[in-house]
């Protein structure tokens, strides 16, 4: 084999491969043999038929046959002999190939950008000060009050005013024709948490059990159900029932109950908590700092392919999080959300890139029983089974090659969070506030 190889840019090659004319000839003598045994032509005994005959009527169908059998052989020989780590499939042309003549193909492919590394050591990194307030430790206490907290019905003549918890019962009309998708019974709404119809939530102040009314409702021309896009909608609504929340008080029977022994060891844990969050968010910021003076140190030229494939990606997660809210975006801020993809999917290869050449200089490496620990991890996490979650990761390969490459790219940067020059920012305390 014959390897020629053209820089076309920094990410880019081209090889020129040459394959020998005796291989060649050995793949079509094993095409025609395998034709003759299979084929049936008249007159012929199966495996009996002249070669001749094989040759004149199946002569493109076997040339095809050997380059679709020798190509990826040899491009990956060539790629491997000449040192290259593509990150696409080729593009394959300028193909020849003859019986009694060497295979010739050009294979131009993106590759890794060579990386000329700035310092990593000893980034400087300044640390922000941890603090958990009381205020904190009283948002946290509230929140599992309000958990903790039961509904109970109010009288009849009690006027709904914002905090409440009302039941009703509603149904949508356009035109007078009933919209089935706006109904709905038994519904329980928290007046003032906004998560209903603006206009429903604020007509339901000032009224009581048993009350019956009618709202009107414009919706926005871009609205995605289609039957309510610029419509004014009227809608019927019944107070079924009127509740408030009422919550347990904060004492010692509050923390036994959620298996404490006293209010005092309750708050205790909940701050412990909380600087154990806080601290993880720190860490988690740092690293992102570090990564930044990463990007900022570096000139990487990128492979577009794999530019092209993170932003499809990123596109992708946020198009998903704008179905699952309802929310559709405007033509302009749809074009400068598919802006900011492009720079968010440069970024995060132009970092992948920098984290995978320094994991490589200072040979960190991921090994089986982390690959395993990350398994459960997740089996527990998703409440899986180990074995459906190893099937998923272990891909076509079976070499966990993604979840490979995520858990060195934490590595890394965990190496380089340890390596780190840390100063505390000025008049920084760690731990509680007073």
């Amino acid at each position: 084999m014959k390897v020629e190889v053209e820089t076309i840019s920094p990410v880019k090659r081209s090889l020129s491969v040459e394959v020998g004319s005796d291989i060649v000839g050995e793949e079509f003598a094993s095409a025609y043999a395998e034709l003759s045994r299979r084929v049936k032509i008249s007159g012929f005994r199966p495996g009996k038929v002249p070669l001749a005959i094989l040759e004149k009527r199946y002569h493109q169908e076997i040339a095809d046959d050997v380059v679709r059998r020798l190509i990826p052989r040899f491009y990956e020989e060539a790629v491997k002999e000449v040192g290259l780590v593509p990150v696409q499939l080729p593009t394959i042309d300028h193909v020849s190939v003859a019986k009694d003549a060497p295979l010739s193909f050009r294979a131009t492919v993106e590759v890794r950008p060579p990386i000329s590394l700035q310092p990593y050591r000893d980034l400087p990194l300044v640390r922000r000060p941890i603090t958990v307030t009381e205020a904190d430790v009283a948002a946290v206490l509230d929140s599992l009050r309000q958990r903790q907290g039961q509904l109970e019905g109010l009288g009849d003549d009690h006027v709904v005013v914002e905090g409440d918890y009302v039941v009703i019962d509603f149904e949508g009309t356009v035109d007078g024709q009933p919209v089935p998708e706006t109904a709905a019974k038994g519904y329980l709404v928290h007046v003032g948490a906004k998560a209903l119809v603006p206009e429903i939530e604020a007509a339901l102040a000032g009224h009581r059990k048993g009350d019956r009314f009618e709202t009107a409702v414009a919706f926005l021309p871009d609205h995605r159900n289609a039957r309510l896009a610029g419509r004014l909608a009227t809608f019927q609504v019944a107070v079924v029932e009127v509740k408030r929340q009422v919550l347990p008080e904060l004492d010692d029977d509050f923390a036994k109950d959620l298996g404490m022994e006293s209010l005092a060891v309750l708050r205790a844990t909940v701050r412990q908590d909380i600087e154990r969050r806080k601290r993880e968010e720190q860490r988690l910021d740092e690293r992102q700092a570090l990564l930044k003076t990463l990007l900022e140190r570096h000139q990487v030229e990128l492979p577009p392919s794999l530019v092209q494939r993170e932003a499809v990606l990123v596109r992708d997660r946020i198009t998903r999080h704008l179905h699952t809210t309802g929310a559709d975006l405007p033509g302009p801020e749809a074009d400068t959300l598919q802006r900011q993809a492009d720079r968010v999917a440069e970024e995060r290869v132009k970092g992948d890139l920098l984290l995978e050449t320094i994991a490589e200089r200072e040979r960190l490496q991921v090994d089986e029983g982390e690959i395993e620990r990350e398994i459960e991890r997740l089996a527990r996490d998703t409440k899986s089974s180990v074995r459906e979650v190893r099937k998923l990761l272990a891909g076509e390969s079976g070499t966990f090659g993604g979840l490979r490459a995520t858990l060195l790219r934490e590595k890394t940067l965990d190496w380089l969070h340890a390596q780190a020059q840390i100063r505390e920012e000025e008049g920084s305390t760690s731990g509680q506030a007073p």
